[in-house]
């Protein structure tokens, strides 16, 4: 059962993902009001990158704008859709602007990944990462956790995990 699968996993939520409209405004009015940032932002995909991106398990382009910002342990990621078909524009479409998604880093990401479609649960996106190196995998969980999705992505081999950025981005917050 997908549940067991989840709860088994031995790992922590790293990562908040909100989608959102105007992802500028949405990190100056976190940092001016809860002192969360500043936000390293960028445009997803980086020129020179394939970030192997999936919809529903098809190949699919898209642009995404994101923002990223440490709160203590947790990391807020903030998701603004720019155009082409994908997860975040559904988001958007079906419940507005809001908090998307849980992140879980897991170091046997490709058997992770297999136990969760095994276990039942559609993953409705993957590709790689804004780190060098790195994959993730969301999954449909929306109808089990109340609109809330789950990613997966993979650990890498850094001390925490993260990995080097594929680009430094704008920062918003200072």
């Amino acid at each position: 059962m997908a549940e067991n699968k989840l709860a088994s996993m031995e790992v922590n939520v790293d990562q908040v993902g909100i989608v959102v409209r105007d992802l500028r405004v949405m990190a100056e009015n976190l940092h001016r009001l809860l002192g969360i940032g500043p936000f390293r932002i960028f445009e997803w995909p980086i020129e020179g990158i394939d970030p192997e991106s999936t919809y529903h398990g098809e190949p699919e382009e898209y642009r995404i704008l994101l923002g990223f910002a440490r709160q203590g342990v947790t990391q807020i990621e903030l998701i603004e859709p720019l155009e082409g078909q994908n997860i975040w524009s559904d988001f958007l479409v079906k419940n507005g602007p809001g908090l998307h998604h849980f992140r879980m880093v897991v170091s046997d990401f490709d058997k992770k990944v297999s136990e969760l479609e095994e276990a039942g649960l559609k993953k409705i996106a993957s590709g790689t990462g804004a780190h060098i190196g790195s994959e993730w995998a969301y999954f449909d969980t929306a109808d089990l956790l109340n609109g809330i999705v789950i990613e997966l992505r993979k650990r890498l081999d850094d001390e925490d995990g993260e990995g080097k950025w594929a680009t430094e981005g704008d920062m918003v917050g200072k």
